[in-house]
């Protein structure tokens, strides 16, 4: 028994967490099936060889020696040491991630969409899911106790997580660390934002009544941010990134609406009733076919359909995209 102790303490030893851990010899003593037993509780998230930048070990996620970055409590992830309300970071509604399955992500308002996973891959923010520009990484399982991890991006490996999956919120959590590590989410953000400004979140104009009513009523778009002409109204500011219109100076995602380059609908509310729709030029209600609400954009004049009174029909000047012309000639803007 002799040998076999002294393997196991010498295991043992580089399971701390040091500089040891690194180490060309940790890899080695992972390929022993009696290694591989005693580290069962935990999850070692590897670069390379060499590298490595958390551990989570017993619900807690160690990124130094001391230092814990995140907390796990059944299907919700903390920052930090700790489980308090304000530490809230994630909340899991999964059953099996590395699966076909839909899971979902969210933000601490239960409300906002971090990720979604589908197929052993993440996915940034909400629906619809741009499959092409919104994949973040994908987790590939070797066995039971080796996935390797794919950047979304560029398809090229990540890393290697060793250990066993005890439940999603360590394969969120997981996850997660690679995509902060190496700034997927800011990546494809920033080439959300560039594909969306060639197709129209850009550009400069106005919207105004075609009958003067005062300066109140004009609006005006730089290119990323609706704003009123007259007047100190920061809570009648909006932004859109290409998909989301949100309030400048609100973080209510009851404010906030979607557009996919076809429909849009509020954010909050997965109902057809809210949802519009542009087709050839005419915005409408996705399932009302009333003449009497539908407008019609023709030659930079925005009127109703079926009604050519000048008190309600809008200039369009300049380019603004489609839906930022809906939330002001719908009554949105002005709240």
């Amino acid at each position: 028994m002799q040998p076999y102790r002294s393997i196991l303490a010498t295991f043992n030893q580089h399971m701390q967490w040091n500089t040891k851990i690194r180490s060309m010899a940790l890899v080695g003593f992972l390929l022993f099936p009696v290694c591989m037993q005693a580290q069962t509780q935990n999850l070692y998230l590897y670069i390379d060889s060499n590298t490595i930048i958390g551990n989570i070990e017993n619900n807690k996620a160690y990124v130094s020696e001391t230092e814990i970055a995140y907390t796990i409590s059944g299907n919700q992830i903390f920052s930090g040491d700790g489980t308090k309300r304000e530490q809230l970071l994630f909340l899991i509604n999964a059953k099996d991630i590395l699966s076909k399955k839909v899971g979902l992500v969210y933000q601490m308002d239960g409300k906002t969409i971090q990720y979604i996973t589908r197929k052993n891959t993440f996915y940034l923010g909400d629906y619809p899911i741009d499959y092409d520009l919104e994949d973040l990484l994908m987790l590939s399982p070797v066995n039971d106790s080796i996935t390797e991890v794919i950047s979304g991006i560029d398809g090229k490996k990540l890393g290697v997580i060793s250990g066993k999956f005890h439940g999603q919120a360590e394969i969120v959590l997981a996850a997660h660390m690679y995509i902060r590590h190496f700034g997927l989410d800011e990546e494809v953000q920033s080439a959300m934002q560039q594909a969306y400004g060639d197709t129209g979140a850009s550009g400069y104009g106005y919207i105004r009544p075609f009958i003067d009513h005062g300066r109140y009523y004009e609006w005006e778009w730089d290119g990323e941010t609706l704003k009123p002409v007259w007047g100190y109204r920061p809570e009648d500011n909006w932004k859109f990134d290409g998909k989301y219109l949100q309030p400048v100076w609100s973080a209510d995602p009851q404010s906030e609406w979607v557009w996919d380059g076809n429909i849009l609908r509020p954010f909050w509310d997965e109902s057809s009733r809210n949802q519009w729709t542009w087709d050839s030029e005419v915005l409408k209600p996705f399932w009302d076919s009333d003449p009497d609400k539908m407008w019609k954009l023709d030659d930079g004049i925005m009127r109703p359909m079926w009604n050519f009174d000048q008190n309600q029909q809008w200039v369009i000047e300049g380019e603004i995209p489609l839906p930022v012309i809906a939330l002001v000639v719908l009554g949105i803007a002005d709240r």
